[in-house]
């Protein structure tokens, strides 16, 4: 039987949660029904990923809008692909539809920086070319069909996102072992975010948060990881000046040593699509504080699997993690339905599921 052959289409494949999904995809489609690979205009960490595995990676190296179309056009043809899977990639819509292809476009987020007259022109005009749309969460689809004209509804859909099999591994370190090799003192108790450092994530309102917390407490370590703009993160290290314990640690290659030392996973964020690394806390059975932003509602039921607050509430936001500070069991409690809720709703095997069946429902086989 001739296999389906679905190429994935992204602007850049370096790192991030967008690039983590297309990784997954292709890693996990490839089957004996599915055959998925990538083409990319920019490079890095997850297509680098992609080629040691073995997997079809495509980089369309031409610098014109013309020339790029053109290229990813006829390489399109020449695969023979069935559908095009484009992920914010209008470039890649262009070439499906010029290639006479099945083409969905899968929304990721919230993009606010459309919410303008023009902007809404532009992705409204995208998002009616395509055969599908897919929506990483209902509080996207809910963004996109308030600020878009979407002539055909019916070709909406939600598949919520899931996280590969090989990113909750854990470790077999010990928590002891691991908080000596990042310098923690062995009594502290550890509030961490795992984000690029970016405007999205409200970093500062994490930051004011844990230096209210250290009015309350002094055994408390806060982690930022990860990397991002030089303008933002100078204006995060001045917001945290004089706090020892609010600590930058940079890119952390080895996630499961983060989860493993971290006692509480917190997320800042002022807005969101479906974000991988609240998953990544729930797999890992941590206790989550989140802000109410993207699908983190859909995801989270306060004080059942986690707190939820509004986004800039420093005052709830503090009050939720004391709550995990002085209340142990309630901490333990959260951890454990957390852990169960992603199991059973937001496993990578349900994400995989739907969208074999979209593929399939778009050929009509």
């Amino acid at each position: 039987m001739k296999k389906i052959k679905v190429l994935h289409v992204c602007d850049a494949l370096d790192k991030g949660g967008l690039e983590e999904v297309i990784y997954n995809l292709v890693k996990n489609t490839n089957d004996e029904e599915f055959e998925a690979g990538v083409a990319y205009f920019r490079g890095g960490v997850v297509a680098d990923r992609l080629k040691e595995k073995g997997f079809s990676c495509k980089e369309i190296n031409e610098t014109s809008k013309f020339a790029r179309i053109n290229q990813l056009k006829n390489y399109i043809k020449d695969e023979k692909i069935d559908i095009v899977q484009a992920h914010f990639c209008f470039h890649g819509i262009l070439a499906a539809k010029l290639a006479g292809v099945n083409v969905v476009e899968t929304t990721h987020n919230t993009y606010h920086f459309f919410e303008n007259p023009w902007g809404s022109i532009k992705y409204s005009f995208y998002l009616n070319l395509v055969d599908s749309i897919v929506s990483v969460s209902k509080a996207v689809e809910n963004f996109n069909l308030t600020n878009f004209k979407v002539m055909k509804q019916k070709k909406c859909t939600v598949i919520r996102n899931s996280i590969d099999s090989e990113r909750i591994i854990p470790t077999e370190r010990s928590k002891e072992e691991l908080k000596q090799q990042f310098g923690l003192p062995e009594n502290s108790f550890v509030i961490s975010t795992l984000s690029r450092l970016d405007v999205q994530k409200g970093l500062e309102y994490f930051i004011e948060a844990a230096k209210k917390l250290n009015q309350k407490y002094d055994h408390l370590v806060f982690l930022i990881p990860g990397e991002g703009s030089k303008q933002y993160s100078k204006s995060l290290l001045k917001e945290a000046e004089g706090e020892s314990n609010i600590r930058f640690i940079g890119h952390v290659s080895k996630v499961n040593e983060l989860f493993k030392v971290m006692d509480v996973f917190a997320m800042s964020s002022l807005w969101e699509g479906a974000p991988l690394t609240l998953l990544e806390a729930m797999a890992y059975g941590k206790a989550v504080v989140v802000t109410n932003v993207g699908n983190t509602a859909e995801v989270i039921q306060d004080d059942v699997n986690g707190f939820i607050v509004e986004k800039k509430d420093v005052d709830s936001f503090v009050e939720r993690l004391s709550r995990f500070i002085d209340h142990p069991e309630k901490r333990a409690e959260l951890e454990k339905r957390a852990k169960e809720d992603f199991a059973e709703k937001f496993s990578n095997q349900i994400m995989i599921s739907h969208y074999k069946n979209l593929y399939k429902s778009l050929l009509k086989v």
